[in-house]
């Protein structure tokens, strides 16, 4: 038996912590060096905004614009725009793996897909300077790579 639209948006929403960490596990595992992620602080609530408003039946193009959270762009647009179209490849591959779990009905998927693909162009227009309400954009001055030392002790 499929999960509905509501069910399947109410587990999502329920689970956002723990998809936005297995989000931040892959991204670190495809790129150890950098940390914390472009879409770190955004990721989180971005699913629970999803699945509320999927489990509320609402329009999916109003997830991105009503979504809060913190954007981090690199100086290089080029390389950010790379960096941020791998890191919604995985919140999208996090959230196929977690919607066929739940054996969610083709409808709730096919809202879902919307929804990325919505957010996607949001961060798309942040990058070129847009910018969209209660999203913050931290401009990056040096290399995400840089953000994290390595050897892990203090100096």
């Amino acid at each position: 038996m499929s999960l509905d639209a509501r069910r399947a948006g109410d587990a999502l929403a329920a689970s956002a912590a723990d998809l936005a960490r297995v989000w931040r596990a892959g991204r670190a595992a495809a790129r150890p060096g950098a940390f914390p992620g472009l879409l770190d602080g955004l990721v989180e609530p971005f699913l629970s905004t999803m699945g509320e408003a999927l489990a509320a039946g609402r329009d999916p193009a109003l997830v991105w614009t009503d979504t809060v959270g913190v954007v981090r762009l690199p100086r290089d647009a080029r390389r950010g725009g790379e960096e941020l179209e791998a890191e919604w490849d995985l919140v999208e591959e996090v959230l196929e793996t977690s919607l066929r779990a739940l054996d969610a009905e083709p409808a709730a998927v096919e809202w879902i897909e919307r929804a990325l693909v919505l957010a996607r162009a949001g961060t798309r227009a942040l990058a070129r300077g847009g910018g969209t309400p209660g999203v913050l954009v931290v401009r990056l001055l040096s290399d995400p790579a840089a953000t994290r030392r390595r050897g892990g002790g203090r100096r």
